[in-house]
């Protein structure tokens, strides 16, 4: 099994989208069996992405319940219009959210804690081969939602390739991997292949980190193999593992 994230960027449109079916079917081809975690669809500024959805209205800011709750919306629609792309295109998929998912997150509301019972989400994917689960999100014992905070999804990637023994977690993102410096101050700046857990920390504290420090913390406890690669080509990318 891998654990496929793709980012907002990747699945902004259907162009974009098209490009996760791709690597959807790749992963179906070398692992058998794909979970693909997505987050809300673009960045600040197109409609359905998080920020937008927190800006309907600005009471949000004083009811981080409600706030939660309409984050959430951007993962959930994100998962439906992915769901149904694969469907046309043949792959067929279950849509794992809420207690399907067997991910629940306790904890602060905007900063929850998440945990995976992998059996139930097994359990819930049956015999198929693709399950679509919301990143960033989880159910309370409570009943509520709850969400992990920016970045959140990164670290649902993390949790359920932990829980479900996958081969790695794969992030899908708009950079290529991790260069060795900014290629737009650096024209020397080169891929890195493969680095370790600790190297990868330090480089976190950017303001608009390769992926949520908090997940990297998690793999690097939890030997998580991480994978970071462009998800509108199939260069290698990097790899931060053990």
């Amino acid at each position: 099994m891998i654990i496929q994230k793709f980012g907002g960027v990747a699945v902004r449109d259907s162009a974009s989208r098209e490009h996760c079916i791709r690597h959807i079917r790749r992963g179906i081809r070398e692992h058998g069996r794909v979970i693909a975690v997505v987050s809300a669809m673009g960045r600040a500024g197109d409609p359905y992405s998080t920020d937008s959805l927190l800006c309907a209205s600005r009471d949000l800011v004083n009811s981080p319940q409600a706030a939660d709750l309409a984050a959430a919306c951007g993962e959930l629609l994100s998962c439906a219009v992915l769901s149904a792309e694969l469907a046309a295109a043949g792959i067929r998929n279950e849509l794992l959210y809420g207690t399907r998912s067997g991910i629940t997150a306790e904890g602060p509301f905007r900063t929850a804690g998440l945990r995976a019972d992998g059996a139930r989400l097994l359990q819930s994917l049956g015999d198929g081969t693709v399950g679509i689960v919301p990143g960033f999100l989880g159910t309370g014992t409570d009943g509520f939602i709850r969400t992990a905070g920016r970045g959140g999804s990164d670290l649902t990637a993390v949790v359920l390739a932990k829980a479900l023994d996958a081969d790695a977690a794969e992030f899908f993102k708009d950079v290529p991997g991790i260069m060795s410096a900014d290629p737009d101050l650096d024209p020397k700046a080169e891929m890195i292949s493969f680095m370790s857990y600790a190297e990868l920390v330090p480089l976190l504290a950017a303001a608009r980190p390769v992926i949520q420090k908090k997940a990297a913390l998690y793999a690097a406890r939890a030997q998580v193999p991480l994978h970071i690669r462009s998800y509108s080509g199939d260069a290698q990318g990097t790899w931060i593992i053990p």
